[in-house]
């Protein structure tokens, strides 16, 4: 089973509910003063609704029972007195309770602003420390969508609903607690219904968790999908499939539109149902009510004081579906999120080390999850100052053996050495830090050609990204550009050529001064006439470190102390190039095939 079918396969255990409320609790809690303070707003609140349907009652039982018969009133006249103080009191307890909802909105808002700025950081720092391999098991759109929409529902339920679901039942017990000491036959009236509001919640709760995670695996879907088709549009016009990938957006479309028609559905009926339980209450207390005023064992304003009580016990219970709505959208968006935060991060040592040039390759071996084996007891040593030169057929293990030299994967079985050092026991900073790669692939920010060099480390100034520039035969290039160094590159680097953005990976790794460089095809998209400025260059950044290169260049490839010959995984050939083609060997067949071809 992949990782991405584990994630939104079946339903987690009722347990797991507990156990995603625990960590929806661990990220308030660094902001429970904020939580604390919209509970005290929103009690207080609730407190100021109290008081309206007790002055209603005073005021009905009252002012105006004493007023009947009256046929007019005066300003001077205490009853009129009175009645104007209950409006004022009833009014002043209303904008007091406007002004309190007010200050709690703010003050819930804050707290799901900073409680979604705590989980955006966290997952994405944490994102940068996990293993590349888990990477290639995840599109990069549904990564997005764990980084917004997942996270946007945690600050939905933060600044709407978390005080709120805490409070509910205790208001609600206040309230029918209230409803009884005004008329226990009123209360017996209400109880009744709510094993009908239970049953109804609980079996909502179940399906409309499944239908939560159906829309928000279909919404990492769509990304996914958007994502890749975006970045690869031009592999699409390129080949005349628009049509064809029309109809791939439309499935993925029609799929994220039923999955959400199911959630609608299901709230719909759980609204329907709530309304309907909720009207026929209402129906059977009116009717009781009005008999018990009948009979004199009711007063008008209790009545009403009841009625209005009555509300406050379906208002809550009405949103509960707004709230479980907001509240199994963070449950599965919490899980989905702490699902990544759980993955355990890039294994290291605890070892600082300082390069000095030397590598030794022991025994290793290395797949690609259940692949098959890619390097097969590879052992070569490499001393200081060394330019070494890796060759073979694609699939060889050439990259591979770079992917394990950085630490990228780690092999399981062999060891690999710096200095005498294992790798395994270095941490990724010292294992990295003396390292200066220059992939095939090069991969630049949209950003200044500074930051792409430096790669946002404040501790290079521009002078040494300058002098790096210089020295690979970059500063022509960007001598020529709008804002020279701070000119902003578009996405990847479009607005450069191939050859000009692999120049500016050389500069990035010369920049930090490594002592070991890796170059993989690193002058594969580079032009003649630039590769006799850049061995120029090269030939000074060569002196006094190790140098490990993937290349099918003759210029570079004659020039290595020594040449590895890398077939099917394993070494088959390593001596320089006269060495290799006197042994007429694998060597001796690629050099051919290279010079015929």
């Amino acid at each position: 089973m992949s990782d991405h079918d584990d994630e939104d396969g079946p339903l987690a255990a009722p347990g797991l509910d507990r156990a995603l409320l625990a960590r929806l609790g661990s990220i308030l809690r660094p902001h429970r003063r904020l939580l604390a303070s919209g509970i005290a707003l929103l009690v207080a609140g609730r407190a100021c609704d109290w008081v309206g349907p007790l002055l209603i009652e005073r005021l009905i039982d009252g002012p105006l029972s004493d007023a009947k018969g009256v046929p007019t009133m005066s300003f001077s006249d205490p009853g009129f007195r009175a009645i104007a103080g209950f409006a004022g009191a009833f009014l002043g307890a209303a904008l007091l309770a406007a002004l309190l909802r007010y200050a709690q909105s703010i003050a819930l808002t804050r707290l799901g602003q900073a409680t979604s700025a705590d989980v955006r950081r966290a997952l994405f720092g944490h994102l940068l420390r996990l293993p590349l391999s888990w990477f290639d098991r995840k599109p990069v759109g549904e990564l997005v969508t764990r980084m917004t929409s997942d996270v946007e529902n945690l600050v939905e339920l933060f600044s709407t609903g978390a005080a709120a679901l805490l409070l509910d039942p205790l208001w609600l017990l206040a309230v029918l607690g209230t409803l009884a000491a005004l008329d226990l036959r009123l209360f017996l009236i209400a109880l009744v219904s709510l094993p009908l509001f239970a049953f109804a919640a609980f079996r909502f709760r179940q399906r409309a968790r499944e239908s939560y995670r159906n829309t928000r695996r279909a919404i990492a879907s769509s990304a996914a999908f958007l994502q890749e088709s975006i970045a690869g549009v031009k592999v699409t016009q390129l080949h005349v499939q628009e049509e064809r990938m029309q109809q791939r957006a439309a499935s993925v479309g029609d799929a994220l539109r039923d999955a959400w028609q199911q959630t609608v559905r299901q709230f719909s009926l759980f609204f329907a149902a709530v309304d309907w339980m909720a009207l026929a209450v209402r129906a059977a207390v009116f009717g009781a009510g009005a008999a018990f005023i009948a009979d004199d064992s009711l007063t008008p304003g209790t009545f009403v004081r009841a009625w209005i009580c009555l509300g406050f016990v379906f208002e809550p219970l009405r949103e509960l579906a707004e709230r479980w709505n907001v509240l199994q959208s963070a449950l599965v968006a919490t899980e989905r999120v702490t699902r990544i935060l759980d993955e355990p991060p890039e294994a290291e040592g605890a070892r600082a080390h300082e390069h000095g040039g030397a590598i030794q390759f022991d025994a290793v071996r290395f797949a690609y999850g259940e692949a098959p084996t890619v390097l097969d007891e590879v052992s070569f040593t490499v001393a200081p100052g060394q330019l070494i030169a890796f060759v073979g057929a694609t699939g060889a293990g050439k990259s591979t053996l770079f992917q394990l030299l950085l630490g990228l994967y780690r092999q399981p079985s062999g060891s690999i050495r710096f200095d005498g050092v294992d790798s395994s026991t270095m941490t990724l900073h010292a294992l990295r830090s003396g390292l200066g790669v220059v992939p095939q692939d090069v991969f630049l920010f949209a950003d200044s050609v500074l930051e792409n060099v430096r790669l946002f480390d404040p501790a290079i100034d521009e002078a040494r990204v300058v002098a790096a520039c210089e020295a690979v035969g970059a500063a022509a290039f960007i001598a020529r550009l709008p804002q020279g160094y701070r000119t902003v590159l578009g996405e990847r680097g479009h607005d450069l050529a191939a050859g000009e953005r692999q120049i500016l990976a050389f500069a990035r790794a010369l920049v930090r001064d490594p002592k070991v460089l890796l170059l993989d095809e690193a002058t594969s998209s580079i032009d003649t006439q630039t590769e006799r400025e850049l061995q120029l260059a090269l030939d000074r950044l060569l002196a006094g470190r190790t140098a490990l290169v993937i290349a099918h260049r003759l210029s570079t490839i004659r020039r290595a102390d020594r040449i590895i010959v890398l077939h099917h995984g394993r070494v088959r050939e390593q001596g320089t190039h006269d060495e290799l083609l006197a042994q007429r060997g694998i060597y001796a067949r690629l050099h051919a095939l290279h010079e015929s071809g």
